[in-house]
């Protein structure tokens, strides 16, 4: 595997995550509506011109809902994989700086502080690292 395609692996769980916030925005987005049409809806027989909009707006938050869940088992799916290919590298200082910045998260920036190393250092031994990850079979796994 190339430097940018080992990259692009890493970044998988990340990017499952951020997925997995969007759900969850959209899934509270979906439930604020849903109980501002309650409110309106309350007490009233046959509210409105159009009365299965509730039972379609409950049946799309459920849908929501199962999706989220999938995409959570995902995250945790991803999360296991990077980490158990980033604790394969023998470097505490590769793992820890892989681990920051695929798992966390964190800016280059951020992890030189956090290592107290300059950032310069953070990029040499982000780059060793990478290079020396073995993503044999995981390499197909890439989203």
């Amino acid at each position: 595997m190339t430097y940018p395609e080992k990259i692009n692996w890493l970044r998988q769980y990340r990017a499952a995550v951020r997925r997995e916030q969007m759900l969850e925005v959209e899934l509270e987005a979906m439930r604020s509506a849903a109980e501002r049409m309650t409110a309106c809806l309350g007490g009233v027989p046959g509210a409105g011109p159009d009365p299965d909009r509730l039972p379609r707006a409950v049946e799309r938050i459920e849908d929501t809902r199962k999706k989220l869940e999938q995409q959570i088992e995902e995250c945790v799916e991803r999360r296991f994989e990077v980490l158990r290919v980033v604790a394969a590298v023998p470097q505490a200082d590769v793992q820890e700086v892989l681990r920051r910045r695929y798992i966390l998260g964190q800016s280059y920036a951020e992890i030189a502080d956090a290592m107290n190393l300059v950032i310069r250092r953070i990029y040499q031994i982000h780059r060793a690292g990478v290079l020396a990850l073995d993503l044999g079979a995981e390499a197909k796994n890439i989203s």
